[in-house]
């Protein structure tokens, strides 16, 4: 029986129950942005661009989840 492995056990589990959204932003906007989201109170950039795309997609007719 081999070891545990965490990290292994993590990115299966994510692999399995997310889908993966990358995208890019002019040099020096990400800094702007973590300020932005955590004057905000957010506590990560994850959080802060799923809470405005669902938002937006309520607002807008694109989901209600």
């Amino acid at each position: 029986m081999g070891e545990f492995n965490q990290a292994k056990y993590i990115q299966k589990y994510q692999k399995e129950n997310y889908d993966r959204c990358i995208f890019n932003v002019p040099k020096g906007e990400k800094k702007k942005i973590i300020e932005h989201y955590e004057k905000a109170g957010y506590e990560s950039m994850n959080q802060y661009v799923n809470a405005l795309i669902k938002r937006d997609m309520q607002q807008n007719g694109g989901g209600t989840e």
